[in-house]
């Protein structure tokens, strides 16, 4: 019986996608013969303690004052040794990085364990914005200063991939790259995309009354943003098209689901001011709230410049939302133009209306086309059925652990 050891660094994965992943990947390894175990890093508790529930053994470890809990391992390899015996039977599923050190120190104290590493983003896709091509001149070259932090970041992602036994890629983007790019040896690589439950029910009989009680009128089509409202997830290209959008649909609102810092959400505000009563801004929303958003929304947006798999996407394939996307790095391996998503191209990045034009044509195409919708509302559903569903994910862990 393989023993799993799932590493989490819990206040970060509570706001982000990693918290969803971590939900779904043990609901998923439950029915598969093994013995389940988190180790929570930065937990809400006091002290360090040990807590079993639903046949989960859960480590909790309090937060670590100074730095980052991966920069801690000589502190815990300490615990490992002590409540942790090495087996060949015994798994650790890695979320987090930069983690290279943490590794090493694993396979100092667990030789003869196996160490797997989960690819849920990549330190070059901030630099770049998730232009691949530019990330590969820039390795082959090294061209220029500023390359400086995107060289090192390679390297200790390199570093960190050949340290690992194996390394989960969610998207088919980011197994090619480990291919071309890090060298990484095929037998190594697993590509497991992300699996959801099916959360959606039959809803629209509520719709109206969702409505009545968020305030809002029946009148005019709501676009669905859910995300951190960050340039990266292209929330500034959308905000610009969204003038466009007005200009031939004006009673459309636009609804921007995620948490941002200060310093976000005073440019959010900024940026939509001559468009605020077209925009409600709901910042981080418990499950329950997001749901409902989901149920009422006519349109959703996904305008990230890079992603590995996205958890929004699936939700919002799972709910039969048409759906505008980006052509970025992973969200093109989740959406095909015409048959789950009108694909919005970025385009040139040096040209910055680009894509804002490209997102304001798509999104006018489906709030004037109730044809389009219906067909991408119907593909947006059977692909998720195919491809994200819990069971699909559990068959890629099942496959990984035999």
């Amino acid at each position: 019986m393989k023993n799993i050891y799932i590493v989490d660094e819990y206040i970060s994965s509570q706001k982000n996608g990693i918290g969803t992943f971590l939900n779904e990947l043990l609901f998923c390894l439950k029915g598969n013969d093994c013995n389940l175990n988190l180790l929570a890093f930065n937990a809400n508790v006091e002290e360090f303690n040990i807590t079993e529930k639903d046949g989960i053994k859960r480590y909790l470890f309090p937060v670590f004052k100074n730095g980052h809990f991966l920069q801690h391992s000589k502190i815990i390899e300490k615990f490992l040794r002590l409540y942790i015996p090495d087996s060949s039977e015994n798994i650790f599923f890695l979320n987090h990085s930069p983690c290279a050190d943490f590794i090493e120190s694993l396979k100092t104290t667990h030789p003869l364990s196996k160490v797997i590493f989960t690819i849920h983003d990549f330190g070059w896709t901030n630099f770049l914005m998730g232009d691949i091509r530019r990330y590969k001149k820039i390795i082959k070259t090294e061209e220029s200063p500023e390359a400086k932090p995107i060289v090192e970041s390679y390297k200790n992602d390199k570093r960190m991939y050949d340290l690992a036994d194996g390394i989960i890629c969610l998207s088919k983007d980011t197994y090619r790259l480990l291919q071309d790019v890090y060298k990484v040896n095929k037998s190594k690589l697993f590509h497991i995309p992300n699996g959801h439950r099916d959360i959606h029910t039959d809803t629209n009989q509520c719709k109206d009354e969702i409505k009545r009680s968020l305030r809002l009128n029946s009148e005019g089509k709501i676009l669905l943003f859910v995300g951190r409202p960050t340039k990266s997830k292209g929330i500034y290209d959308l905000i610009a098209a969204m003038h466009n959008v007005l200009t031939h649909c004006p009673q459309t609102k636009l609804v921007i689901v995620g948490d941002g810092n200060e310093v976000n959400v005073k440019e959010i505000i900024k940026a939509t001011s001559s468009i605020a009563s077209s925009v409600i801004f709901t910042g981080q929303i418990d499950k329950n709230e997001l749901t409902k958003w989901l149920t009422i929304a006519d349109i959703g947006i996904i305008s990230s410049y890079y992603e590995q798999c996205s958890y929004t996407g699936i939700e919002m394939m799972m709910f039969g939302l048409p759906i505008v996307a980006s052509d970025g790095f992973g969200v093109r391996n989740m959406f095909q133009d015409g048959t789950n998503a009108r694909i919005a191209r970025i385009g040139n990045r040096k040209k910055s209306k680009e894509f804002e034009t490209n997102l304001a044509e798509a999104i006018l195409e489906l709030l004037l086309s109730e044809e389009l919708c219906k067909q991408l509302s119907n593909g947006a559903r059977q692909v998720y059925e195919m491809r994200y569903t819990s069971s699909k994910m559990e068959d890629g862990y099942r496959e990984l652990l035999t």
